[in-house]
């Protein structure tokens, strides 16, 4: 008797560790409430169960006693079970207990309250004097009925173990602490409690107090430290059946293993006519076709009850762990909007691509139009000026030569004052045709202003650039200018400038050439003349020479 107060106390101890392990509990049961309602369940029960065992022992009321040890049993019987439901929902968190199993659970402890209730059945639990009367509970004898009830809460206490070692064994290293700590809280009460019904124990000293206290420190280090709760893994199954995409299982004979609820109602929506239950049924028979591994990727378009869809399949190999194939997985994401918004964005960028073209051409055609003469379409005298200097770093660089010939029309002011400005503006037109049908190939060809024109003749001699000149000047010497349905008389006088003799730069050639025509004209309009620095041939001679 000296150790009474020593285990009714550490009774007393443990009732309140489970007590407040049921408060923290409950407190955090929104994260799951399955575990979080069964672990409540479990650490009130053993709290009612170690509060009557120390009722019972510090108790001087014989009845008190009694009563509070009669309490014990039906509590054990409520923590067997719900520590069932605990070991479930920690191992399977997305578990739930069906309304049936509750019911079930409860039988017992139902069973062994009325038994402890009514004082004929009594006796089924307890034995020796007293039992009828409720006094001298510490002498009662243990009879059938009781270690009927001792088996159910050890069974019940076996299986939760098992399923808590077993969750263990297969959760993943994140978890496995987790497991563990509830797994050595399970085992210490049951093990203490096997050693001292075997007679490991001083009878005096009832160890299931200090090792229901242990329990209850472990499962406040879980709670709080590990976090058993409010930190669970979610289920695989129950996210492949959440997920937007539709996920199917195929067997290597081509034969469904599984799907979630995407891959069901897009199976259907394929296959109004399938059958209720698509488990088993051939890929062929319901596609008309089988899908290889090597088909990693599919388009794939569906008539749904909403329209048209599509999607996009991928197609994995289903390994084992030795890398053997078990089957393919598929999944099908629905790409009807990001391909509409594709081919909307394409159509965009095609358009837009057609209006920067037809931008680029406008520009061009700007910037062409910028640089020609209005009245004649020839390069205006911006551009030739830009052009020019071009010509000439180019025959700087090269060596080459380089001619320039400047035209005017012989007494263009009488053409005006005689046939009115708008007949001078045609002849200026059918002039520049003709200087641009008889100029050679990549020569500049301008209106210099009023009636003269310009042209750049490069790689000619003074040879080349005269006979050009004199060509244009026989024509209209010999045709005349046929305008509005008549032919107005009209001659040219021109002057010749050759690179580098008469000048290396635009201000000088362009000079030399307006002095060899001030010098035509001069000399009776109607002819060309070279520039006088020429030291060459004469200049009949050159127009004469073959």
């Amino acid at each position: 008797m000296v150790l009474r107060e020593p285990v009714g106390l550490s009774y007393a101890i443990a009732a309140l560790v489970f007590a407040v392990v049921a408060h923290v509990a409950w407190r955090r049961r929104a994260h799951n409430p399955t575990l979080a309602a069964s672990l409540v369940v479990v650490m009130l029960a053993l709290a009612v169960a170690s509060g009557a065992a120390a009722v019972a022992l510090f108790s001087a009321d014989e009845t008190t006693a009694a009563v509070a040890s009669l309490v014990i049993l039906p509590a054990m019987s409520i923590a067997a079970g719900a520590f069932g439901c605990v070991a479930l929902a920690c191992t399977f968190p997305q578990w739930t207990p069906p309304g049936w199993l509750i019911a079930i659970l409860l039988v017992e402890p139902a069973m062994v309250a009325a038994a402890e209730l009514a004082s004929p059945w009594r006796r089924w639990l307890y034995g020796g004097s007293g039992v009828a009367e409720l006094t001298g509970s510490a002498g009662w004898l243990h009879t059938p009925g009781y270690w009927a009830h001792t088996g159910y809460c050890y069974l019940a206490f076996g299986i939760g173990a098992v399923v808590i070692a077993w969750g263990w064994w297969t959760a993943s290293p994140a978890f496995r602490r987790q497991r563990l700590a509830f797994l050595l809280a399970t085992a210490i009460p049951i093990v203490g409690n096997v050693v001292y019904i075997l007679g490991g124990f001083n009878e005096a000293l009832d160890p299931t107090p200090f090792c229901l206290a242990a329990t209850g420190v472990i499962m406040t280090y879980a709670l709080v430290k590990q976090d058993l709760i409010t930190f669970s893994p979610v289920a695989r199954a129950l996210i492949v059946d959440q997920i937007g995409d539709a996920v199917m299982v195929v067997n290597p004979a081509g034969r469904i293993l599984d799907l979630n609820a995407a891959g069901t109602s897009l199976v259907r929506a394929m296959r109004p006519g399938a059958p209720q239950d698509l488990i088993g049924l051939s890929c062929e028979d319901l596609f008309g076709r089988t899908i290889g591994a090597d088909e990693t990727h599919l388009a794939l378009a569906v008539q749904l009850p909403e329209g048209p869809a599509e999607f996009q399949v991928r197609t994995s190999p289903l390994l084992d762990a030795r890398g053997g194939v078990l089957g393919l997985v598929f999944v099908a994401r629905d790409v009807t909007e990001a391909n509409a918004l594709a081919r909307s964005l394409i159509t965009a960028n095609t358009r837009l691509v057609r209006q920067v073209d037809t931008i680029e051409h406008l520009r061009a055609d700007l910037a062409e139009l910028s640089s020609r003469d209005a009245l004649t379409g020839l390069h205006n005298r911006r551009f030739m000026v830009e052009r020019f200097g071009q010509m000439v770093a180019a025959a700087e660089a090269s060596g080459a030569a380089l001619a320039v010939v400047l035209l005017d029309i012989d007494r263009f002011k009488a053409i005006n004052d005689v046939h009115g400005h708008l007949v001078g503006d045609e002849a200026l037109v059918v002039l520049a045709q003709r200087i641009r049908v008889h100029a050679p190939t990549g020569a500049l060809v301008a209106r210099w202003g009023g009636e003269e024109f310009f042209v750049a003749i490069p790689g000619a001699d003074a040879a080349t650039g005269l006979a050009f000149a004199d060509d244009v000047r026989a024509v209209c010497e010999r045709d005349g200018i046929p305008v509005s349905g008549r032919v107005i008389p009209c001659t040219l006088s021109g002057g010749v400038a050759l690179y580098p003799s008469s000048g290396t730069t635009l201000n000088e050639l362009f000079h030399a050439a307006d002095v060899a025509l001030f010098e035509a004209k001069d000399a009776g309009r109607n002819r060309i003349r070279l520039y006088a620095r020429h030291t060459g041939p004469m200049i009949d001679d050159l127009l004469t020479s073959p």
